[in-house]
């Protein structure tokens, strides 16, 4: 029943509805931390203003573990529905290294923009939407029209058998978009997947500077929570939530362990473009490092920005020109279609 309800929480809707739960979580933890609230107290204020009941059961179990004297890192791990791994290992390191008041509040700020950027991504799809929605409810009219139908009776039915193949074609895709990977982690086709996608133009640009923005972040986190290099790399790597890249974290952190550089590990990944590599490269050569990522990682998170909103204008460009075609190609059958009626029965010799 476990894996059941893990691998059904991977669908759509419940991936965003978490993030905004995890949003709420870190800034609440970062207020209470910040105002000196020891950790058994915070979890009890945490567990009573949880965002719903399911995260305040886990926390509860947090609560009392904390209470009980394990550390923060360990109490959180046993509930792994609720955080994803690179944020359960950064706030341990945090807690060991004393950071934990500035990690929380980057977690926060991050997933606040990874939020914003979402939405930014769904309300630019609606246009295209309202193209579809026009495309739907408007072709059976259109095709209703020239049919030569007159009685109420007869266009209803006749509107309505030309929406339904439509609604039902709208129902499948939202279907098949929520539930989709739910259905790839089912067939562990994941890796593939994400390998394909990535590979998409427009679509793939946008995914890697997304994953490029959260390795930066979680790296610099990761460093300045105290967390040795190859540890640090390790959860950047695997922050991205993209299996196809999170496949090459173990073989960077072999580079950093045989002895090569950060710049050496992190060009392994495939991740970054040779202008984010070399910032990279010349920031550890000059023990610049914190303060580079720090200034990086806002910069690549415009470059996302800025591949969403060219991707949604491709997206809108199509989706227009198909739905304007579909219905000029309504429109004509209405116009023309009675007219090829009467020269048929014409040519048959049947009276029009």
């Amino acid at each position: 029943m476990l894996a059941a309800v893990s691998l059904w929480s991977k669908n759509l809707i419940s991936g965003w509805s978490r993030l905004r739960k995890q949003e709420v979580f870190f800034r609440q933890f970062h207020a209470l931390v910040r105002a000196g609230i020891p950790l058994p107290t915070a979890f009890v204020q945490l567990r009573a203003f949880a965002p719903d009941e399911a995260f305040s059961a886990g926390l509860s179990v947090v609560a009392r573990q904390v209470a009980a004297g394990r550390s923060l890192g360990d109490a959180l791990t046993s509930q792994p529905g609720l955080f994803e791994a690179d944020q359960l290992e950064l706030l341990g390191a945090a807690e060991a290294a004393g950071s934990l008041e500035p990690v929380l509040a980057a977690l926060a700020r991050h997933l606040e923009a990874v939020r914003r950027l979402r939405w930014t991504a769904f309300l630019s799809s609606l246009w295209p939407a309202y193209l579809l929605g026009v495309l739907v409810f408007l072709g059976p009219l259109v095709r209703v029209g020239g049919s030569g139908v007159r009685s109420f009776s007869g266009v209803g039915a006749a509107y309505l058998a030309g929406l339904l193949p439509g609604l039902l074609t709208v129902a499948a895709l939202l279907l098949a978009l929520v539930v989709s990977p739910v259905v790839i982690a089912a067939l562990k086709a994941e890796l593939a997947v994400d390998r394909f996608v990535l590979r998409l133009p427009g679509v793939g640009a946008a995914l890697r500077s997304l994953a490029a923005s959260r390795a930066l972040l979680t790296l610099g986190l990761s460093l300045s929570a105290g967390l040795e290099v190859a540890r640090a790399v390790r959860v950047a790597v695997v922050s991205t939530a993209r299996p196809s890249l999170a496949a090459h974290a173990e073989a960077a952190v072999d580079v950093i362990r045989r002895g090569g550089t950060l710049f050496e590990a992190l060009s392994s990944v495939g991740l970054f473009d040779r202008q984010t590599l070399g910032q990279l490269g010349i920031a550890e050569q000059t023990g610049t490092l914190g303060e580079t990522l720090e200034r990086l990682a806002p910069e690549v998170h415009e470059q996302t920005l800025r591949a969403v909103r060219l991707l949604v204008l491709v997206v809108v460009g199509v989706v227009g020109a198909v739905a304007l075609a579909a219905l000029l190609a309504s429109l004509l059958g209405a116009l023309f279609g009675p007219i090829k009626a009467y020269y048929d029965l014409a040519g048959n010799g049947l009276p029009p």
